[in-house]
């Protein structure tokens, strides 16, 4: 195979690509900002399908929007991005094309009651950098009210030494209507109402507003949410205590005879004071009582209620007029176990919302945002496959045919080991960089710096999107998928009103012999190979499964090759995983990474340490039979770690076999 450098001398004997396509990146890229006007032009809110390296951050990050007022209703556009390192990769691209652009940073990153330096004054007993952690993280309070409620605390008496410090409203307000061009911000300060009221919109990659239920005590966990909805429910004076009689309440309806009761006491309003002198309290608890009361039946056992959270304003801006409200959604099933919650803040006082994605799922955009889009398809499906080869020079190689779910960490280790040591006797110091999971990111590493890549260059799914690290490097590595699993898939099919189901195979649920339990939704059927689903919305089931387990893997690859207009740009990315397939992004196959058996090592190993051997030579030296040692011997020759003759008089077959030859593995990357 030829090195990465050669790529174009690849493509030629590369699948052939439809010639009547105009594929020119600079064409491409023209049209794109030709059709954000537009829809801004329009007013409509506008999910824009386009691959990665025509320019989508490019794009909006260098355009000088104040020359556009009546497209920006006359304020800066706010560029949200999903990682602070897409943040300010795209800032630098705004200052660099003369813009005057402003980035926000949240209070981790700048407030100095984050640091350890921290550690006094105290408040009730606590260092401040505890208690204000404390606020923000366990008690779910932002970050400007937290200030503000530590400044009334310690009397003001901090400001002259150490000043607490942070983005608040009053920064943003006079901000978002100042003579700037693009504001740069991650996808959390979306829920900042200055930032989403009148003004333009752009999210950089999908948003994910999913509250993840974690174990910590310090996180929204199942346990918090217990605690705090009995915590509201004791302030509210409700005729009930428990988290899971609420739950039994609103699957029962309203025939309860403190029905009325309970809803009266769902409409008390929690005051200020109440997050800091509770520890139990949370600002989301009231709107998490309410929408769990609430909650209606769905699909797959699940129950799915939402209320609306209407956060207090910051002293001083009860009268501003900013829409401030979220949307609280609470997925939990039939055992009353809480599976999601999700808080989405209001957009609809943005002025226009765009939405940027190489590859969107239109049904999990409408969950995080709460909007309605238009898709513009920027590109057809076979003009992407032609402008990748022909202009982007990026060939993707398929190596094995299994899935290689790697959420949890790597299981094939010799597969991946021997891959890697592949890649780098093949490839040499062009092979530095790879893409997988957070589980696996570690172990390949070790892989690497074994095989003697000095300082890998490793992302994880995810961390990758609208990153341009991986931008010059002239071969990748793509290692496993990670799988979201049915559960999830489930609880947003759920959310969405919808209805499809795991397929399902006519063997008995290992887990629970047949009777039924939540590892197999309760149908006492074990999972059917691959990922699919039936139903009347199965395709759309898949789509959402499909967005992390298939198009984190597309997205790692379009990392490389991320210089289309140089035609002396090029890369090959290997990907150990076949979930992209059947697909455009598909360019070749092999048959991957064959770990030796044990007999099979023995026959290599005599036969390459020997001048010369015969059939009957390893037979008699190693456990194989005859029959054995031919056919690894003869599959030495087809690979090419060997030659066969033919001798004289008696037609003995003698095999020569090269001192290369690896005893413990086979890998077929041509």
């Amino acid at each position: 195979m030829e090195e990465a450098t050669t790529m174009n001398a690849t493509y030629s004997t590369a699948k052939s690509v439809p010639p009547q396509f105009d594929y020119k990146t600079d064409e491409y890229r023209s049209r794109f900002r030709d059709e954000v006007l537009d829809a801004l032009r329009e007013r409509s809110n506008t999910l824009f399908d386009v691959p990665t390296a025509l320019g989508k951050t490019h794009t909006v990050a260098t355009t000088p929007w104040g020359q556009y007022p009546s497209l920006t209703n006359q304020k800066p556009v706010i560029h949200f991005h999903k990682t602070r390192d897409a943040r300010d990769e795209a800032a630098k691209k705004s200052k660099k094309a003369g813009l005057d652009a402003e980035v926000l940073q949240g209070w981790e990153e700048i407030s100095l009651p984050a640091s350890d330096a921290f550690d006094w004054p105290s408040i009730r007993g606590k260092p401040l950098r505890q208690w204000i952690y404390q606020q923000c993280e366990r008690n779910g309070m932002r970050y400007p009210e937290a200030v503000h409620r530590a400044k009334i605390e310690l009397n003001d008496d901090l400001l002259d030494e150490a000043p607490l410090t942070g983005i608040q409203w009053a920064d943003l307000l006079p901000l978002t209507r100042a003579n700037v061009d693009i504001i740069h911000a991650t996808h959390q300060f979306a829920f900042a109402p200055p930032l989403r009221n009148g003004t333009v919109v752009v999210f950089d990659e999908q948003p994910d507003f999913t509250q993840n239920l974690k174990d910590s005590p310090d996180d929204l966990s199942r346990e918090r949410i217990r605690c705090a909805v009995v915590a509201y429910l004791d302030e509210g004076e409700a005729p009930i205590q428990t988290l899971g009689l609420l739950m039994e309440l609103s699957k029962g309806g309203a025939d309860k005879p403190f029905q009325g009761q309970l809803q009266n006491a769902l409409t008390h309003q929690t005051d200020r004071d109440w997050c800091v002198s509770n520890d139990d309290a949370h600002p989301l608890a009231p709107a998490l009582t309410r929408a769990i009361f609430r909650a209606e039946p769905r699909s797959n056992g699940r129950y799915v209620g939402t209320a609306t959270y209407t956060p207090q304003a910051p002293s001083g801006f009860g009268g501003s007029n900013l829409n401030t409200d979220q949307e609280v959604t609470v997925v939990f099933d039939d055992e009353n176990t809480i599976q999601t919650v999700r808080v989405v803040p209001d957009m609809s006082q943005a002025h226009t919302i765009l939405g940027l994605d190489a590859f969107p799922t239109k049904p999990l955009w409408k969950l995080n945002t709460g909007v309605s889009f238009d898709v513009n398809h920027l590109l057809s499906a076979p003009e992407r496959m032609v402008w990748r080869r022909r202009e982007k020079q990026l060939r993707v190689v398929q190596v094995g045919s299994d899935a290689n779910h790697y959420t949890r960490g790597i299981q094939n280790t010799q597969k991946v080991r021997a891959l890697v040591e592949e890649l780098r006797d093949r490839h040499g110091d062009a092979f530095s960089s790879a893409i997988t999971s957070k589980a696996a990111k570690d172990t390949l590493k070790q892989m690497m710096e074994d095989a003697g890549v000095n300082d890998p260059t490793i992302l994880t799914f995810g961390e990758q999107n609208s990153r341009n690290v991986l931008g010059d490097e002239d071969v990748g590595l793509v290692v496993g998928c990670i799988d979201m699993g049915d559960g999830p898939v489930l609880d947003r099919l759920a959310e969405l009103g919808l209805v499809a189901n795991p397929d399902r195979k006519n063997t008995e649920c290992s887990n629970c012999e047949g009777d039924g339990c939540r590892e197999c939704n309760h149908t006492g059927k074990e999972r059917a190979e691959g990922r699919g689903f039936v139903g009347p919305d199965a395709r759309v089931a898949e789509r959402i499964c499909d967005s992390v387990r298939r198009d984190e893997v597309k997205q790692a690859i379009s990392r490389y090759g991320r210089n289309p207009t140089n035609p002396t740009d090029s890369a090959t990315v290997y990907v150990h995983t076949s979930v992209i397939r059947p697909s455009l992004l598909l360019d070749d196959d092999s048959e991957g990474v064959d770990i030796r058996a044990t007999r099979e090592s023995e026959v290599i190993a005599f036969a390459r340490e020997q001048d010369e051997t015969t059939t009957k030579a390893v037979w008699n030296n190693t456990n194989a039979s005859r029959k054995y040692a031919t056919k690894v011997l003869n599959e030495l020759v087809e690979q090419g770690f060997a030659t066969l003759r033919e001798e004289e008089p008696y037609g003995t077959h003698i095999y020569t076999v090269s001192s290369d030859t690896p005893s413990d593995h086979f890998v077929d990357l041509d």
